[in-house]
């Protein structure tokens, strides 16, 4: 893991001040037994929570690191069962992707995700219509790490910190070649302490019920 040194340096004097500066830090698409352990190992270090959404297909192979998720505080929302392009399917394979994700979460943590993001934010207004008649709420983001894409610690730091703001949603992955995003946390966690935000979950920022009653 990269040292603080090590990381590329960013300004941050140009962060506009708010009343509330939180950030809601969330990642796609595990869980898995290698990254997302160490992302859990990272976030329990600085005492940070996060919400996660996971694949169905991800849960199904990897119980245990999900409940871990949650025994830590960790919120889990549905991120489909196999990572499709939604605007491409029909309203019934919309329905089996959803649904079938959030039956293994439940079998698995006894909770049932109230929060779904897309994957790849792709969604249209019959796509939004079909999730939220399903009881879910569409989640998306405000700062893109771009980590998926395999690229390195300093290079993720770049791409979020001159992006943050107040109440910001911000995107990493925990699962796929993300070894950047591992080691870039430790520093991104410890500079956006230092300009002054605080992390939280996303039904914290938004005041609603993180799972269906």
């Amino acid at each position: 893991m990269q040292s603080k040194t090590e990381m590329l340096s960013v300004r941050t004097d140009s962060i506009c001040e708010a009343t509330d500066k939180s950030i809601a830090l969330t990642f796609d698409d595990g869980p898995d037994e290698t990254y997302t352990n160490a992302v859990l190992d990272i976030l329990e270090h600085y005492r940070v929570s996060a919400t996660f959404f996971c694949l169905g297909s991800q849960v199904e192979k990897h119980h245990d690191v999900l409940r871990k998720m949650v025994r830590a505080g960790h919120v889990i929302g549905n991120h489909s069962w196999d990572h499709p392009y939604f605007t491409k399917e029909t309203d019934a394979d919309i329905r089996r992707q959803i649904e079938k994700t959030s039956d293994v979460i439940e079998q698995t943590t006894c909770v049932r995700p109230r929060l779904f993001r897309p994957p790849y934010g792709d969604v249209d207004d019959r796509v939004t219509g079909l999730v939220q008649g399903l009881g879910y709420h569409v989640v998306l983001w405000d700062v893109d790490s771009r980590d998926w894409a395999g690229i390195p610690g300093p290079t993720i730091v770049a791409n979020v910190v001159p992006r943050l703001r107040p109440q910001a949603i911000v995107l990493h992955h925990c699962a796929g070649n993300v070894a950047g995003t591992v080691d870039a946390l430790p520093y991104l966690i410890e500079t956006q302490e230092a300009m002054g935000y605080r992390f939280t979950t996303l039904d914290a920022l938004w005041n609603m019920s993180a799972y269906q009653l």
